[in-house]
């Protein structure tokens, strides 16, 4: 184990966060394991695997020798069976490349739910840049990641994202070549550059189904259901009872007149009281009635 501080790559700002670094030395390359940070629950550690060949120091270069070459197509699928075991994986059919060049990858989900991601890449001059004393060297990049939230482009952008941050010290040991030249078209009148950016994103599963929300009730019907029925009024019964005689209907003559109120959607008359013959006298005389006659 090193100090993380000596690591030979790290993942871009905001990405899983070193958590540690195991380093091994081959007679041929230095590997290093540099373990990042994890949320899943798929078995195993997600890491950054870098194998830097070149010039080892043969006091403390070790005596096995790694293989530096491109990985077949068979070697790809042994090396993801060892580091996530159980998990069916499938490979990109899309060509993709970061800023040291064409790398491949595959995708798989595990039975708790992780989406996984591997990752290969070899970094190295080409045949036509590489002289005896120049632009030697390789890079081997493995990245194991597994996570519970993330997405696949949010893994894949730990492959676009990470940096190499070491070398050996020595001047023919380049295998990242020459410095591309510049477009040609920039600068120059006649070629306009618009500031388009990735417009889609191809996965490679299918991505998990959403739930489905629950159907909703309309209002007016939740309305309707709360809302109590208005009971009816009963209709009246029996005949109108006439004001008594004066002219004066009963609400006239005395305050205490009962008015029935006519039942909702009713088109009938309300039965009216009339007040008794004596309302209107004092409570101190008789009552008329008849002729003359007195009432005590």
């Amino acid at each position: 184990m090193v100090s993380s501080e000596t690591a030979f790559a790290y993942p871009a700002p905001g990405g899983p966060a070193v958590t540690a670094v195991l380093e091994q030395r081959f007679a041929n390359a230095t590997q290093q394991d540099i373990l990042l940070s994890t949320s899943a629950r798929t078995p195993g550690q997600n890491m950054l695997r870098v194998q830097m060949f070149g010039p080892v120091d043969a006091s403390v270069a070790g005596e096995a020798r790694l293989r530096d070459g491109y990985l077949p197509i068979g070697d790809v699928g042994s090396e993801m069976r060892q580091l996530l075991p159980g998990i069916r994986m499938q490979r990109s059919p899309f060509y993709v490349q970061n800023k040291y060049g064409p790398f491949g990858y595959a995708v798989g989900r595990a039975a708790s739910g992780d989406t996984c991601l591997y990752g290969w890449q070899r970094i190295t001059s080409t045949g036509s840049t590489q002289t005896l004393i120049g632009n030697k060297g390789s890079v081997q990049v493995r990245l194991r990641l597994c996570d519970q939230n993330a997405s696949e482009q949010h893994l894949l952008d730990v492959m676009y994202g990470y940096s190499i941050s070491a070398s050996f010290k020595t001047r023919n040991w380049n295998p990242y070549g020459n410095a591309p030249a510049p477009d040609e078209a920039i600068g120059k009148s006649g070629h306009p550059i618009y500031p388009l950016g990735a417009t889609r994103f191809g996965t490679v599963t299918s991505p998990p189904e959403a739930a489905k929300p629950a159907p909703r009730i309309p209002r007016q019907q939740v309305m309707a259901e709360r809302t109590p029925a208005t009971p009816e009024l009963p209709q009246p019964i029996g005949p109108i009872v006439p004001a008594p005689p004066g002219g004066q209907t009963a609400g006239a003559q005395s305050p205490k007149a009962v008015v029935a109120a006519p039942a909702a959607g009713s088109s009938g008359a309300a039965t009216i009281v009339p007040p008794p013959p004596c309302a209107q006298a004092d409570a101190g005389s008789g009552c008329s009635q008849g002729k003359g006659e007195t009432t005590r």
